[in-house]
């Protein structure tokens, strides 16, 4: 009698897997489909940034509800994985519906997605994956859908505009030359022809930028090498900042001079550290991506023991901007500059030019001991090469 159950019992299971199987082969039934219908950010902390996404499920078959289905999540951007979740025991109903999913970004993984994203001229491949594994029956199968993106951010610019706004012709606070009978006061004039910003190396700790200003010289006296003070805001949250106490001359001594009439390019090399980019991102994700920028810049001159500064009067050029991705939220990216203006800034102390023989005085100078003409050798195409600073 056993026997006999256990091969109606079987014979049944058969049925039931080839009328399954036949079911399958002529689409009257099938394996559900799956996608991502939103991703969107959730809670935003020091320790974590949560990401939900909502996952479209398509159960075809009438009447049949699937369950113990598992919905799994990776997010990844320039391969770099970010986040990834899982969840289990999914009930899915016949027809359309929809379930979330919520993962935490890897907080120890945003430096190396920031490398990858400078490194690519400040673009992202974003990849979100998700995997839908069903089974029903003996059928079984793991759909995945996988949604791309470009994600462009325009720092670099952002920096190169506001370098900008320190062209044209500054006049500094007057200086005494020569000495004795022969001495004389004057008013130099320093005139920045073009600025240029790059992003320079890139590890997995710093991040170096590359700050050049072409620097003319109209007197007829010498001036010394400028430094370079200033720093970045972003949200309130400072991801930059350099001073006069830390520039160091890469490719000359720092008692270098512009000579009379002549032009020189000078790079500065400002670094930010990286885990103030991931506090940034933090404050950007958290603000639905947009960011409140902010540079501040001041180049100064130690002549005769006094500091002078451009702009003048220990004054620093503030521009604002507001930076805008898409990560997630459904938004026009893009840069947008709010304006510059002129700021009270602290000047240098002296100590800063002095530790590094960095000043210079012109109470010795005389006009009349170079040449008679107060003419040099020195053309105005700048043929004394470059000058680098580092910071």
């Amino acid at each position: 009698m056993i026997r006999k159950v256990m091969t109606v019992v079987l014979a049944l299971g058969v049925c039931t897997t080839g009328a399954l199987g036949g079911l399958y082969a002529v689409g009257a039934v099938g394996l559900p489909d799956a996608g991502l219908a939103d991703n969107e950010w959730g809670e935003v902390t020091d320790e974590r940034i949560e990401v939900i996404s909502t996952v479209w499920i398509d159960n075809p078959n009438p009447g049949i509800e699937l369950e113990d289905v598992t919905l799994e999540y990776d997010l990844a951007m320039n391969d770099v994985d970010l986040a990834n979740g899982s969840v289990d025991g999914v009930a899915v109903p016949s027809g359309n519906s929809t379930t979330e999913i919520r993962t935490d970004l890897r907080y120890e993984r945003l430096p190396s997605w920031w490398v990858s994203h400078v490194r690519n001229d400040e673009v992202s491949e974003l990849a979100a994956d998700v995997t839908a594994h069903a089974s029903l029956g003996p059928l079984s199968g793991s759909p995945t859908y996988t949604h791309e993106d470009e994600i462009e951010t325009d720092l670099e610019t952002m920096i190169e505009e506001s370098l900008a706004a320190h062209e044209g012709e500054h006049s500094l606070s007057p200086v005494q030359t020569g000495s004795g009978p022969q001495r004389e006061l004057v008013e130099p004039t320093v005139e920045i022809r073009d600025t240029d910003a790059e992003w320079g190396e890139v590890t997995e700790n710093r991040t170096e930028l590359h700050l050049t200003f072409e620097v003319h010289n109209p007197n007829a006296y010498p001036l010394p090498t400028p430094a370079l003070t200033g720093e970045m805001e972003f949200n309130e949250q400072m991801v930059a900042q350099w001073d006069a106490h830390e520039v160091e001359l890469l490719d000359a001594a720092y008692d270098t001079t512009i000579p009379p009439r002549s032009t020189r390019e000078i790079t500065f090399v400002a670094s930010m550290d990286n885990d103030d980019v991931v506090s940034w991102f933090a404050t950007h994700v958290d603000n639905e991506e947009v960011t409140d920028a902010e540079m501040r810049a001041q180049l100064a001159m130690n002549i005769n023991g006094e500091t002078v500064t451009i702009p003048e009067d220990g004054d620093a050029i503030r521009c604002n901007y507001d930076m805008r991705t898409a990560i997630f939220v459904d938004q026009e990216a893009g840069l947008e500059q709010r304006g510059c203006e002129v700021m009270p800034w602290a000047t240098p102390d002296g100590d800063a030019f002095d530790d590094r023989d960095g000043g210079l005085d012109l109470t010795d100078w005389n006009a009349t001991e170079s040449d008679g003409t107060n003419e040099t050798e020195s053309d105005e195409s700048g043929s004394d090469g470059p000058l680098r600073i580092g910071i």
